[in-house]
C-alpha cells in the first residue's frame, strides 16, 4: 500500500463519510476485512457507558483498520483513544480512516506487537480507562490458514496468543478499568481461564446467536481490573430471523447496533415482509 498523506476534508466530506460508515473505510489489499463482530463490540462497549460523565481514554488492541475504535468514537462523544496493530499498513489505514471521519484529534493508531506493548511509548501502564479488543481467535492448528500472511495473522493466534492480548490489556488499564472483547462462544473457557490470572475479572456476558434456535456463536464480555468475582449473564442477542431470501436482521439486533444496517440484510429488515 502506498504511503498515506494527511487528508484535508471539508465538513461535507466528513458528514458523508460518517453517514456512510462503516462502508468506505480504507482496508489495505490482502488484509483481513472486518466483519459485524467489530461493530457488535463497539455497540456493546458504548452501551456499558451510556452517557459518560467524564472523558474516557481507550486502547483498541489489534485495531486493524480502526473500525472498533472509530465506531466507539462515533457512538460516544467523550472518548478518545489509541489503537495498535502488528501490521504497519493497517495501523496507517486506521489513522487515515480517523482523519477521513473527522476524528483525527480523537483517534490514531501505532504499529505494535501485543507481546511487546511495554516497549511502546504511546502505551503506558495503567493509563487507559478501557480496552476494546477483537483478537485473533483460532488456534494455529485449527483449520486451514488464509491465503495471505495478513489475513492469517488476523484470524489465527500466530503473531500472539490470547494471553498476549489479555496481558497487554491488563498492563494498559488503570485500576478498576474495563476490558471489552468479542470472542467465539466455544472458546469461552479459554478466555475466562486467561483473564483471572491477569487480574481481570469477568463481570458481564452477552451471548450472541445467529438464530434463536441455534447455539450461541459469539460472546460479548466485559471484565474489570482488580474487581470482585460476580458476573451478570444477559438474555441472548439474536441477529437473524427468516430464511432464504427472507432472511433479515432482527429489530433487536438493529436496536443494539444500528451500524449493522449498512449491509443488504440490514436494509431489508426495515421493510415489511410480503406473504
Amino acid at each position: 500500500m502506498q504511503n498515506l498523506r494527511p487528508q484535508k476534508n471539508t465538513e461535507q466530506d466528513v458528514h458523508a463519510a460518517r453517514e456512510y460508515f462503516p462502508r468506505g473505510l480504507l482496508q489495505p489489499p490482502d488484509s483481513f476485512r472486518f466483519s459485524a463482530d467489530a461493530l457488535l463490540l463497539a455497540a456493546w462497549t458504548a452501551a456499558a457507558y451510556g452517557t459518560p460523565a467524564k472523558p474516557l481514554r481507550f486502547l483498541d488492541a489489534g485495531t486493524g483498520c480502526g473500525v472498533v475504535g472509530l465506531a466507539l468514537c462515533l457512538l460516544l462523544d467523550t472518548v478518545q483513544g489509541t489503537g495498535f496493530d502488528i501490521d504497519p499498513q493497517l495501523a496507517d489505514a486506521a489513522t487515515h480512516n480517523a482523519a477521513m471521519l473527522g476524528l483525527g484529534n480523537r483517534f490514531s493508531a501505532v504499529q505494535a506487537d501485543a507481546q511487546q506493548v511495554r516497549a511502546h511509548a504511546d502505551i503506558t501502564p495503567e493509563s487507559f480507562d478501557l480496552v476494546v479488543t477483537n483478537p485473533p481467535y483460532r488456534r494455529p492448528d485449527q483449520g486451514r490458514h488464509a491465503a495471505t500472511q495478513q489475513r492469517t495473522r488476523a484470524l489465527f493466534e500466530t503473531a500472539g496468543p490470547l494471553t498476549a492480548f489479555v496481558a497487554a490489556s491488563a498492563y494498559a488499564l488503570r485500576n478498576k478499568g474495563r476490558f471489552f472483547c468479542i470472542y467465539p462462544a466455544e472458546r469461552l473457557p479459554d478466555l475466562l481461564c486467561t483473564l483471572r490470572p491477569a487480574g481481570l475479572e469477568a463481570k458481564s456476558l452477552l451471548p450472541v446467536h445467529s438464530r434463536a434456535e441455534q447455539p450461541a456463536r459469539l460472546i460479548l464480555l466485559e471484565a474489570r481490573k482488580n474487581a470482585n468475582p460476580a458476573i451478570t449473564i444477559h438474555p441472548p442477542l439474536v441477529l437473524y430471523a427468516g430464511s432464504g431470501h427472507r432472511t433479515h436482521l432482527t429489530p433487536e439486533a438493529l436496536a443494539f447496533c444500528p451500524f449493522l444496517g449498512c449491509n443488504a440484510r440490514g436494509v431489508q429488515c426495515h421493510t415489511q415482509e410480503t406473504p
